[in-house]
């Protein structure tokens, strides 16, 4: 595979571990993930851009057997059993009442937790858009710590919503099926496709 070391501030190593040579396995190790690993990822991604500086990510932990049970019972059958591979899911979310942390995300901005109040559908508007933005994120920082992550959206929204973040503001977005590599290397998450080039997706104007 091509290096762009040369081009690059972040050394081959870290290209293959975050890029290249990472896949969203279908397969883990049984092996535990330390909530320490996931709370690491985040506080170093949480630094990530977004829209006005909007934070809506929020991350649900499927800790218990039935919040994992829940979870999978909800998802596509396709999607069960690599779910049930993994040792840790979590259930990426936003939340649309992110303006009662503005305090923290925009503290010199006065009066902007009551304007934002004011607008419910652009704060779920903003808090979809942003909070996969924020996934984006999360993943690499997951890989970052030696995970391999698994994201996946064939799951009944309405039924997670309903079972884990009623009233609260909070929607699910997208699962995140986690877990550290499989030891014998079978990941089952296929031969690795082929990516367009920069040449196929950029116009310069």
């Amino acid at each position: 595979m091509t290096t762009l070391a040369p081009l690059l501030t972040i050394d081959e190593a870290s290209q293959r571990r975050l890029f290249t040579e990472a896949r969203s396995d279908a397969r883990f190790s049984p092996a535990p993930v330390p909530m320490d690993a996931v709370r690491s990822a985040y506080e170093l991604v949480k630094w990530g851009p977004t829209g006005n500086n909007s934070m809506p990510l929020r991350v649900a932990v499927a800790e218990s057997p039935t919040a994992r049970a829940s979870v999978i019972a909800n998802s596509a059958p396709g999607n069960q059993p690599r779910l049930e591979s993994a040792p840790l899911i979590l259930v990426a979310a936003s939340d649309m009442n992110y303006h009662e942390l503005v305090h923290i995300t925009a503290p010199g901005v006065v009066g902007l937790r009551d304007k934002l109040a004011a607008t419910p559908d652009a704060r779920l508007a903003n808090a979809h858009d942003n909070a996969l933005i924020q996934v984006g994120y999360l993943i690499v920082g997951l890989r970052a710590a030696g995970l391999s992550v698994r994201p996946m959206g064939g799951f009944d929204r309405a039924s997670v919503d309903s079972a884990f973040f009623a009233g609260s503001g909070w929607h699910a977005e997208l699962l995140l099926a986690v877990g550290y590599p499989a030891d014998d290397g079978d990941h089952r998450a296929g031969d690795r496709r082929p990516r367009p080039a920069w040449d196929d997706v950029a116009r310069i104007l």
